[in-house]
């Protein structure tokens, strides 16, 4: 019986060594960050709703008056992503279906893609309606921005 078990164990030895261990998770943290002056004072949930409706240009102002001025990632970074996952709730279907229904009914377009953490910190200070997402170290030193979500 022994003989048995030993090559089975044996063989369990080597298909575990096999398996390749799990993908590091990304572990980068994100921040919807927004203009300094910005009066927002929603927190959590109740800011992902307002960020989401000014995102989708379901709202054009913020609940102070001033216009909302939204920036996007490119799709498929790692900024774009969680935002998407964490903030709209959306597939890419989904969003892809929100951008042309708006389209047809007012010529609403999506937010402007802006590629570096640099530039989207640089019209977040600029701007007193701007909002993007960048990795919360990007935020570091940064004058004129704040952080309004942690995602």
């Amino acid at each position: 019986m022994t003989t048995a078990v030993l090559p089975m164990l044996v063989i369990a030895a080597i298909l575990g060594r096999a398996q390749d261990p799990a993908p590091p998770k990304n572990t980068t943290t994100y921040v919807v960050v927004v203009n300094a002056k910005n009066a927002a004072t929603e927190t959590g949930d109740a800011a992902k709703a307002v960020v989401k409706k000014l995102f989708l240009k379901d709202l054009t102002q913020w609940p102070d008056g001033a216009e909302a001025k939204p920036y996007r990632r490119p799709d498929k970074s790692g900024a774009h992503d969680a935002f998407q996952q964490l903030v709209l709730g959306m597939s890419d279907a989904e969003l892809a279906r929100h951008w042309l229904r708006v389209k047809n009914q007012d010529g609403t377009t999506p937010p402007k893609e802006v590629d570096s953490d640099r530039m989207v910190l640089k019209y977040v200070a600029r701007y007193p309606g701007a909002f993007g997402i960048v990795p919360k170290d990007a935020v570091k030193g940064v004058e004129g921005v704040r952080v309004l979500i942690e995602l």
